[in-house]
């Protein structure tokens, strides 16, 4: 009789002590879970947010440059041209400044910074009057989207480079654009 009640309670702490370490286990991994979970919800917030800003700006846009003396910020002259964003962060540009003889499309990438602030780098070829290769400009622009996302200032700074790839000028503007529809 004594080894079936010894047996008993033996078997009875075993089962209690088995819980009690399942229980803990089940608890701390319920613990890591959410945390882990709150990090990624977290992540995904902020990826979300970021597309959903940047999405602000993919579209096509009337923009009108004005070229600016880099040293005293006086107006040299100004010009239109067409601003594509796509989704995923390239860009496409063409410009009224230069006869389409004289320089292609531009080429580039744009990106979200904050607070409704973008970055653009793009460039183009330049041609001399008899059809060779001149070089290229290279543009690097910051961009400040308005409040209802339908017009936006933008300021920028551009090398030009001749064909062996040295820069021959810096060149300063400024610009304000509203959304193509």
């Amino acid at each position: 009789m004594k080894n079936t009640m010894l047996k008993t309670i033996g078997t009875m702490a075993l089962a209690i002590l088995m819980l009690t370490m399942f229980t803990q286990i089940s608890v701390f991994a319920q613990e890591l879970i959410t945390e882990e979970t709150s990090d990624e919800q977290t992540q995904e917030e902020d990826a979300a947010t970021r597309r959903s800003n940047s999405r602000r700006l993919e579209g096509s846009w009337n923009h009108q440059v004005s070229r600016l003396n880099c040293a005293t910020g006086a107006v040299l002259g100004t010009f239109q041209a067409m601003f594509t964003f796509n989704g995923g962060g390239t860009f496409w540009e063409a410009g009224t400044n230069t006869s389409p003889t004289l320089r292609s499309s531009s080429h580039g990438l744009w990106s979200y910074d904050s607070n409704r602030r973008y970055t653009t780098s793009f460039q183009f070829f330049r041609f001399n009057a008899d059809g060779t290769h001149a070089g290229r400009q290279i543009v690097r622009q910051q961009i400040r989207l308005s409040n209802d996302g339908n017009s936006y200032t933008a300021t920028a700074t551009a090398q030009v480079l001749n064909a062996a790839g040295n820069v021959i000028a810096n060149n300063c503007s400024a610009g304000t654009a509203t959304r193509f529809e």
